[in-house]
């Protein structure tokens, strides 16, 4: 799934990675909370300058109550700010619905493309 991001003239895509979840039944949540991310993503107003670009692997665990518990970046974009953006949107977009019982670990992906 790819949403559009406009800001200041240029266009970010963030890509959703669709990973697996542990249960077949938090597939529908993760997703949700995948999107509600994908809203707060900002491009980095230093890395549009530079035209730098690349794609940020995150982990988020969400606690009962919705709140992030954690949120780590997987797999680096080789772009720090990027990174940095990626997890500011993670913390942006909080407070997440309720997650199943026990909270849930949520796997994305954040592409960050200039057009």
């Amino acid at each position: 799934m790819k949403l559009k991001l406009a800001h200041t003239g240029l266009l970010a895509l963030a890509a959703i990675a669709l990973a697996a979840p542990a249960l077949a039944d938090d597939t529908a949540y993760s997703e949700a909370v995948r999107v509600q991310i994908s809203k707060s993503v900002t491009y980095p107003r230093m890395a549009k300058m530079r035209e730098q670009e690349g794609t940020v692997g995150y982990l988020v665990k969400i606690d009962a109550a919705g709140a992030v518990a954690d949120a780590s970046v997987e797999t680096p974009s080789g772009v720090s700010s990027l990174d940095s953006a990626t997890l500011d949107a993670v913390k942006a977009a909080a407070p997440f619905p309720n997650p199943p019982p026990g909270g849930a670990t949520v796997h994305g992906n954040v592409a960050y493309k200039l057009k």
